[in-house]
């Protein structure tokens, strides 16, 4: 039998460390040891455990681990942030710490559930960790029971719509468009970004009815009630309204959907749209080869696990080919930030 090598050894090793790399990351940012490093870089460890009020074998644990997962560096007796860690120091409601509280609080645990919710092809995470002892039976009705899982949450969407919603406007000219549909597009981010950007566009989004209450509270505080309105409806039962759209968006909606399901809602995109106008994807899709990247993985696993019975990441090739099925034309693919491809599809003047 041959000897593994040294080498894979230490790789093999280093992936099972991972599972206690997070919760030491986790741990120092709640405990605000970044915040400290960066204000008081070169601090030793009896000054980092007299600041964060603990005892003395805790504060040993912490450094330890942190220094040993490279979450900070030791330079003789002081300690010093990395760059990466020094992006999750002060504003803790800042992107990357709301991440990471988010993760937390609402993955660590249910992904831990990976492997039953593989074998049984059920979100079982979700049952088994978030929804434990519960009487809630979907993820929103918890949020709606628990105070803070909502605050994580709501935090965690507000900041990824923004992101999303910002490389959208920079990636794809809307000007063109007349009246935007914005499937399942939450309390209005998307549509709200349309209409501030491009003053003469029309939005109109449809959510879930409890939703599209709230996005309707936000186009109102914003003063767009009079270019941008929620409708709530059964996106996936009821047809789209056919009210002269030119431009159907969908962000970030089409992973927690089957095949099947996705194929229906380009069907009725199809319908809905006016000849010449456009669908536009905005998608955390996996590569043509399936092997990556990784964000694509972690949404895999968090729709798999949590979010849908039903869905999983596509690829930009799958969108292309069932909207092409539907009598769409492809226009172009567009990578503008670190997680999304931005698909956009044409219905054919004479289709």
């Amino acid at each position: 039998m041959t000897e593994p090598s040294a080498t894979a050894m230490d790789e093999l090793w280093k992936l099972v460390y991972t599972s206690f790399r997070f919760p030491f990351l986790h741990a120092a940012q709640r405990l605000e040891l970044f915040t400290l490093l960066k204000e008081r870089p070169g601090s030793t460890l009896d000054e980092i455990t007299t600041e964060l009020g603990l005892e003395e074998r805790a504060g040993h644990v912490l450094m330890l681990g942190c220094s040993a997962f490279e979450l900070v560096r030791k330079d003789g007796d002081g300690y010093h942030n990395t760059p990466a860690t020094d992006l999750l120091a002060g504003d803790q409601d800042a992107f990357m710490p709301v991440i990471v509280r988010y993760t937390h609080e609402m993955l660590y645990r249910p992904v831990a559930w990976l492997y039953e919710s593989l074998v049984n092809n059920e979100n079982l995470g979700l049952h088994r960790e978030l929804l434990a002892g519960s009487s809630a039976t979907t993820l929103y009705e918890r949020l709606a029971e628990d105070e803070n899982l909502e605050k994580v949450f709501t935090a965690m969407m507000e900041h990824q719509s923004r992101s999303v919603v910002e490389d959208l406007v920079e990636a794809v000219d809307f000007s063109a468009y007349q009246r935007v549909l914005d499937v399942g597009g939450g309390t209005g981010t998307n549509s709200i970004g349309f209409a501030q950007r491009w003053p003469h566009l029309r939005a109109t989004i449809l959510e879930l009815p409890n939703v599209a209450k709230m996005a309707n509270e936000r186009i109102a505080e914003a003063g767009l009630s009079d270019r941008v309105r929620a409708v709530g409806t059964d996106i996936m039962a009821d047809e789209f309204p056919t009210s002269s759209h030119d431009c159907v968006v969908y962000s970030r909606f089409l992973e927690i959907w089957s095949p099947e399901q996705v194929r229906d809602l380009f069907a009725k995109t199809y319908r809905a749209l006016e000849p010449g106008g456009h669908m536009v994807i905005v998608a955390v899709a996996q590569d043509d080869e399936e092997t990556g990247p990784a964000h694509a993985a972690f949404m895999s696993a968090y729709v798999h696990t949590v979010a849908s019975p039903e869905g999983r990441t596509y690829t930009p090739r799958e969108f292309e080919q069932w909207f092409t099925e539907a009598g769409f034309e492809p226009v172009d693919r567009l990578h503008p930030g670190r997680f999304d491809v931005i698909l956009r599809a044409r219905k054919p003047v004479a289709g």
